[in-house]
């Protein structure tokens, strides 16, 4: 392992560039948009959208620690009434997920930015297992180091044990981390468990590159809606030559900078 690799790994910054600690993502209401669809949910039981919201909500707790989405949505059908198999669970399940499914771009652009600036970062969830495999298979996930989600870890925010797992699995002291959250019981638990919390609003993309990581970020970088950045063309050594004003050498070729 190279001196680099290894600084990698253990989250130092990259040489010439300021030192910052983990940056630590929620995911729903922060990197995604969520879309209701607890009426379409209610539909699928044949049961009043009240009755299962409540229900849905009782049970979520359980199924965010670990429960299966069988167990979960059984659970849910005893509440209304309803009775629930386990093709019924698959498709409430595909259709709960199908609501924390679209990433926004900006936050998506953010966090490629943050990546391309060497800063370590890892994603802290309240999520199902089910749910969990399948954010691990988006384009976006590629630029965190750790992807914790609080079914694979038997705890959820805002219990304080899952701060103790999370420095673990960062290998890092929680004053290090710095957590981005939109619910306000989740950064007053990170704060209290010693992290720096802060909650997520609608402005919170912008003024980090603006101000927080100023000096950390490299000039922003397009990001598709699919997650993945956008190539950015190759200048030439000509074109690069005339910015600076002077001729390239003819076999220049092109600049291994850019």
């Amino acid at each position: 392992m190279t001196a680099r690799t290894a600084a990698h790994e253990a989250g130092a910054a990259p040489p010439g560039r300021p030192a910052i600690g983990w940056m630590v993502f929620d995911y729903g209401e922060v990197i995604s948009r969520h879309r209701d669809v607890r009426a379409e949910l209610a539909a699928v039981l044949g049961v009043p959208v009240a009755a299962f919201c409540a229900a849905w909500a009782a049970e979520r707790p359980a199924y965010d620690r670990g429960a299966t989405d069988l167990a979960y949505w059984q659970a849910v059908g005893t509440r209304v009434g309803a009775r629930v198999d386990r093709v019924t669970a698959n498709r409430l399940t595909a259709l709960d997920l199908s609501a924390w499914s679209t990433a926004r771009p900006d936050v998506v652009a953010l966090i490629a930015d943050l990546f391309a600036a060497g800063v370590p970062l890892a994603l802290l969830s309240n999520a199902p297992r089910s749910h969990a495999r399948s954010l691990r298979e988006q384009a976006w996930s590629k630029y965190f180091r750790h992807l914790l989600f609080s079914g694979e870890l038997g705890t959820a925010k805002p219990d304080p044990a899952i701060w103790r797992v999370v420095a673990a699995r960062l290998g890092s002291g929680p004053a290090d981390c710095h957590f981005l959250d939109d619910r306000p019981e989740n950064v007053a638990s990170a704060r209290q468990a010693g992290l720096r919390a802060e909650l997520w609003t609608g402005t919170t993309a912008d003024r980090l590159r603006r101000t927080a990581l100023k000096g950390a970020l490299r000039p922003a970088r397009h990001v598709r809606a699919d997650g993945n950045l956008v190539p950015q063309p190759r200048r030439s050594a000509d074109a690069v030559a005339q910015r600076k004003g002077h001729h390239a050498p003819d076999d220049a070729g092109t600049d291994p900078g850019q």
